[in-house]
This record gives C-alpha cells, structure tokens and sequence, in this order.
C-alpha cells in the first residue's frame, strides 16, 4: 500500500464525500416528500460510500496475476447476473434493471461491465488483433462484448449498453487492432443502435429533442425537454459562487432524479463556476492518473486493464455531463462517484482499487529495476 499512486486513492475518495454531500442538499426535500425523511437518500448513500471504501482497498491488494486467472470465471458472474435480470429483475421506471437479493438491490450492468474490461484483458493478452486478424483475433472478444451488451440492451438501457461497447472497441483499439478492422464492429454496433431507436419510441424522442434543441436552441419545457430545461436553469442560475450549499432551488420537484442522473445541475446551481470547476479538475485529476498507471504498465494484462478501466469512467464521466448541459440526448447515466446510487458507487471504488494495485505494480518493477542497476553499477 505504500508504493502506488495515492492519488488513485485520494481522488475517488474526495469525489466519493462531495457526492454524500451533493446527495444530501439534492434529496432532502424529496426524501421528505416520498418518505417523511430528509436524510433517507443520505444515510443510505453514506452506507454505500462506506462500504465503497472497504471494497476499493480489499481490491487494491488483489494481486494482478490473481485478477488475471479468475477472469473467465469473472465474466460468467456478470453475464449470469445480466440473464438473470431479464427472468427475476425488478422493473421501475419501465426498465428491468435490478435484482433484489434480500435487503440489497443490486444493478447488474455495473457487475458486467467491469467483468467485461477484465475478460478483455485477459483475451486479448492471449490473442493480439493484430497477429490473429479480424476473424480470430477481433471477432471472439468482440462477440462476448456484444452479448453482454445486447443483455444490457433488452432492459431496455441503451445508454450503458452503447458505453460498454464503446469501452470494447477503446481496448481492442489499445490492444493494436488495426482500424481498418475497427470498422466492421464499428458498422454493426450502428445498425443495432438505429434499430433500437427506432423499436423504442421514447428513446427516439429524446433524440429528436437533442437534435431539435441543437438546431434551433428551442425545447419544448412542459414535454420531453423537461428535465433538460430545468438542468440549463439550475446550471444558469449558479453564477460565479453559486447559491449557497442547499440554497438551490430546482430540487424542490422541478429537475426530477436531481440527485441521480442530474446530480451536476444541482451542484451548478448551488457551488456555482467555482464548484463545478473543483469537481472537474477532481475528474480530470482522476483519468490523468489512470492514464499515467496505464502508460507505465508492466505488461500487456495491466496495460489494457487500466486503459479499459480509465475509460470507462471518462466515457461515463463524459456522457453524464453532456447530458445536464444539452450537449447530449437524456440519458439516465450517474456521474461516477458523485451520483446516488449503490452498484456504481461500488463498481467505481472497485476500478480505483484496481488502478491503485496496477500502479503499485508498476512503481514495484521501477524498484526492483533501481535496486539491480545500483548492485550492478561499481
């Protein structure tokens, strides 16, 4: 513990308390009004951040070639979970997305898709795009990819599905894969989210809104560009200093999943430029880290396993804030760390873990590196 990247500790750790803290300001008044309770959102989001902790250090200590022989069984677990969701899942919203296990509800896709960057890792290790070629090479761990993604899909959640096979391709990409064969993967996964759209008509709908809020800067407020209106108000209304620490006002029931989905809004409106310029030197502070371990991987397994990591929390870092701005259709993705929510608070600690373990790794190689070049200096 004494030789990684602190950093990939201290950062998700910082992200982890403004979010308990954002959580609170942004749920009170709908904890009150659902359940009698301002601090019910609280207390359960400083539950899930506690435990975050212990699984982000348990999983630091995790020994890469250990990580590396349970990766197929990994990625049985997480497809597993996935099937099981479409058989025994609990719906809300008009999405099968959960699985009560007793007291816990647990989001599958965050399960997959860490198993995912793992398997791919490991496959792709073995097998090099760029010597085995498109159908031996590219096909296989793509087509694992896929059918985790296509699990993900029937939910129905677009969104995390296109993410996951974003990350996909990102570490086939980082593996060598030329791109010339990027471009059969690419095709297909464009097809497949056309069809959806078009099979989904409220997906379409938001899409349209983008498009029509894009081109004309016009929303329609009172219909689907709801959430998106009232992001921009709270986000505009912030200033330089914001309103003060739970001053805002667009969580008294005007943004719905205010401290989910548009948990960035409320702090906007509430930390002000100030604030949302802290929380994005947090992130960007985050990936540069993760990037850094990866460049300075030891091998292959380490190199795409951080890469894949890092990715995917920029990707979902990324989408969330597009979406709260206009710069993107509505989605319902969490800002990572930050956002109410117990399975990608775990899943995210958990990836901190492993970039940690990744970059102590690293800095043991250096060391052993120094200590041989100074046995072997007279």
């Amino acid at each position: 513990m004494n030789r990684g990247d602190r950093w990939l500790l201290v950062l998700p750790l910082a992200l982890t308390a403004l979010g308990v803290v954002m959580v609170y300001s942004s749920s009170a008044i709908l904890g009150i009004t659902r359940y009698q309770d301002p601090n019910y959102f609280f207390a359960k989001q400083l539950f899930r951040a506690v435990l975050g902790v212990i699984v982000m250090l348990l999983v630091s200590r995790v020994p890469l070639h250990r990580l590396e022989r349970l990766a197929p069984a990994l990625i049985l677990v997480g497809a597993g979970l996935l099937a099981l969701v479409g058989v025994a899942g609990h719906m809300s919203n008009g999405a099968t997305r959960w699985l009560r296990l007793g007291m816990l509800t647990v989001q599958p896709t965050d399960v997959g898709r860490l198993t995912a960057v793992v398997f791919l890792a490991w496959w792709l290790k073995r097998r090099p795009p760029a010597e085995h070629g498109l159908v031996r090479g590219l096909f296989p761990p793509l087509a694992v990819v896929g059918g985790l993604a296509g699990l993900i899909l029937i939910q129905p959640n677009l969104s995390s599905a296109t993410l996951l096979a974003l990350t996909g391709f990102g570490m086939v990409f980082l593996a060598g894969a030329p791109l010339r064969h990027l471009a059969v993967p690419l095709g297909v996964g464009a097809v497949v989210g056309a069809v959806t759209l078009r099979t989904h008509p409220y997906m379409m709908e938001r899409v349209e809104t983008f498009v029509r809020f894009l081109g004309t800067g016009t929303l329609d407020s009172r219909g689907s560009g709801w959430q998106l209106d009232q992001s921009l108000i709270a986000i505009g209304s912030g200033g330089w200093f914001g309103r003060g620490l739970g001053g805002g006002l667009q969580k008294y029931l005007f943004l719905p999943e205010a401290h989910t989905d548009f948990i960035f809004s409320i702090l906007a409106e509430e930390l002000g430029f100030v604030g949302v310029t802290a929380l994005l030197v947090l992130v960007g502070l985050l990936l540069w880290r993760g990037m850094r371990a990866t460049a300075r991987a030891g091998g292959p397994f380490a190199f795409l396993l951080a890469g894949g990591l890092t990715l995917q929390i920029g990707l979902y870092a990324l989408v969330n804030l597009a979406v709260a701005t206009g710069l993107a259709p509505t989605t319902g993705l969490p800002l990572p760390f930050v956002s109410y929510g117990g399975s990608a608070l775990l899943a995210n600690m958990a990836a901190a873990g492993v970039l940690y373990r990744v970059s102590a790794a690293n800095d043991e190689r250096e060391a052993l590196a120094r200590q041989r070049w100074s046995r072997e200096t007279p």
